[in-house]
């Protein structure tokens, strides 16, 4: 299991990717781009994300450069050959293959389309345009990025073990929860947490407690 207090601390690589893989996304947002795939293939749109709490001015929080390090990278991305076979060949909602073969040859040949990304009176603005299937895509990844990049500049502020305590003191809060939660008859719980978690390693760690904390009660992950 990654100790995530020294993870954190200690940033060695020159880029610590916030979004590893393309199915690093909420499933919903798969089976809606297969359906947008299918019947409006070349409908351009465009959506921009905009922070709407506005005393959080993330533009002086979050450097400029290390956002574009990390969208640029989501746009390196591809599906691997694992996550093909999987998607291909896994069950879904009791369902074998729920994507169908044209969808997945579409997808394997996928890269997310370009970004446009400006400074406003302390805020990003951050803009996506192009083909409606693709574009969709962008919405998950985009807003992990820019929640986890700001969870970094909090904690650039702390020393190594506040960091240490703050996660103890995190993970005994969150098993202390899953512990009075199994205790709830007929509980079926799910996380949905992809597009606003603190970071990509806490909320790995928090789904694997859950699986063995309530067993059968936690029914997965978005």
């Amino acid at each position: 299991m990654v100790d995530i207090a020294t993870r954190v601390w200690n940033h060695k690589w020159k880029i610590d990717p916030i979004v590893r893989s393309l199915i690093d996304t909420d499933f919903y947002k798969l089976l809606m781009c297969q359906s947008i795939y299918r019947n409006k293939p070349d409908t351009t749109v465009q959506f921009s994300l905009i922070n709407r709490t506005t005393s959080i001015r993330l533009a002086d929080e979050i450097d400029e450069g290390e956002l574009r390090e990390q969208l640029d990278h989501v746009r390196s991305l591809s599906l691997t050959r694992g996550e093909s076979t999987w998607l291909r060949g896994n069950t879904f909602y009791g369902k074998r293959q729920m994507f169908r073969s044209d969808f997945m040859e579409w997808f394997e040949k996928l890269r997310l389309p370009p970004y446009s990304l400006e400074k406003r009176d302390g805020q990003y603005e951050l803009t996506f345009e192009g083909k409606w299937p693709e574009v969709m895509l962008w919405e998950i990844p985009a807003l992990s990025i820019l929640m986890e990049l700001r969870s970094r500049h909090v904690l650039e502020k702390l020393g190594r073990f506040e960091i240490e305590v703050l996660y103890a003191r995190a993970m005994t809060k969150l098993w202390e929860k899953i512990t009075r939660l199994r205790a709830i008859e007929g509980l079926r719980i799910a996380d949905f947490g992809t597009r606003r978690r603190h970071s990509f390693l806490w909320q790995d760690w928090s789904v694997q407690a859950m699986i063995e904390g309530l067993e059968g009660k936690f029914t997965g992950t978005s």
